[in-house]
């Protein structure tokens, strides 16, 4: 694994022309890794796969210093077959599947180090500001409490129970005699 390390390390300093600042892991496998980057001047996703001890560069989103505005504008989004979208005005990036960290990791990760940057992080926000944020954490909240919710499955579930049972009820209408019996 040190070779690949190496390798990844190297692709980075080439390919971006610079060594990370940090360097998060998103998802790693035997055949490709993804990664968030903070270097001097810009944040970068990147899904790397590798063959054969070659780093080959799947996809990439990269966010400028001078390109961000605002915070939350760096969206994610957790779709339908588990793949997390994370998107930075008309750019994207489809990631891993991954359960143990929540989308908004990401961003709220990417956003920090953008922040910091632009030395952000140590204003204080305004009533409104925070008024602000909280309404967006709501809205997001919301949004997801929106999309756990189970009742169109429950639906699907009980739809195809009932077109099971109706299935073995024909089925099994060969085994029963449905006409009275003659006595």
């Amino acid at each position: 694994m040190d070779a690949l390390e190496q390798e990844v390390k190297s692709w980075i300093a080439e390919a971006l022309g610079e060594e990370p600042v940090e360097v998060s892991v998103w998802a790693q496998d035997d055949d490709f890794i993804q990664l968030l980057l903070r270097l001097s001047d810009r944040v970068a996703i990147v899904d790397l796969s590798t063959e054969g001890g070659e780093v080959i560069e799947e996809d990439s989103l990269i966010i400028r210093l001078n390109q961000w505005q605002q915070p939350n504008s760096i969206q994610t989004r957790r779709m339908s077959d588990g793949f997390v979208r994370i998107r930075h005005r008309s750019n994207e990036i489809l990631l891993a599947p991954r359960v143990s960290q929540s989308p908004d990791w990401a961003s709220k990760l990417l956003e920090t180090w953008l922040k910091d940057m632009r030395g952000d992080s140590h204003i204080p926000k305004t009533r409104q500001q925070r008024l602000s944020s909280l309404k967006r954490t709501r809205d997001r909240v919301e949004k997801l409490l929106d999309q756990a919710n189970l009742s169109d499955i429950n639906d699907e579930v009980r739809y195809v129970e009932f077109r099971l049972d109706s299935a073995d009820y024909k089925l099994a209408g060969d085994q029963f005699n449905y006409s009275s019996s003659e006595e």
